[in-house]
């Protein structure tokens, strides 16, 4: 593993812990009981969240497609700082559901199926975009 790709790697794990603390905060915290209709806040979350899933996949590909073909390399200077921020995009993308997941919750009193789908598809997310070494040299 080179440098670069390890510092990626640790970025995707704080990233990925991140999720783990939205969904420990939001069961530790306390919500006066009562029923607040959010409704279309919660269909506005839900467009957004799928749209920031499916956009990820669209930019790692667009982004970060040349390291896997071959035409962009990591040995290159040049090409370090593509190779970072193309993966940190598509990780903020993938996180940002859980972020989306946390704000849901918070305003749904902390009911459980409010929040709990966010980040739950924001890790698997986060897992399918893992840096994995393999993932960047060439199929050839």
């Amino acid at each position: 593993m080179k440098p670069v790709q390890l510092i990626v790697f640790i970025i995707w794990g704080a990233l990925c812990t991140s999720l783990l603390v939205y969904a420990g905060m939001i069961n530790l915290m306390s919500f006066a009981p009562g029923k607040a209709d959010t409704s279309s806040f919660s269909n506005i979350i839900a467009l957004t969240a799928g749209s920031a899933a499916a956009l990820s996949f669209v930019l790692r590909k667009l982004l970060l497609g040349g390291f896997a073909a071959g035409t962009l390399s990591l040995d290159d200077p040049a090409h370090r700082g593509r190779f970072i921020a193309g993966n940190v995009v598509v990780f903020a993308l993938s996180e940002g559901i859980g972020a989306l997941g946390f704000v849901n919750g918070v305003s749904s009193s902390g009911r459980i199926e409010a929040w709990l789908p966010y980040i739950a598809l924001a890790f698997v997310l986060m897992i399918l975009h893992i840096p994995l070494p393999s993932r960047f040299k060439p199929a050839s």
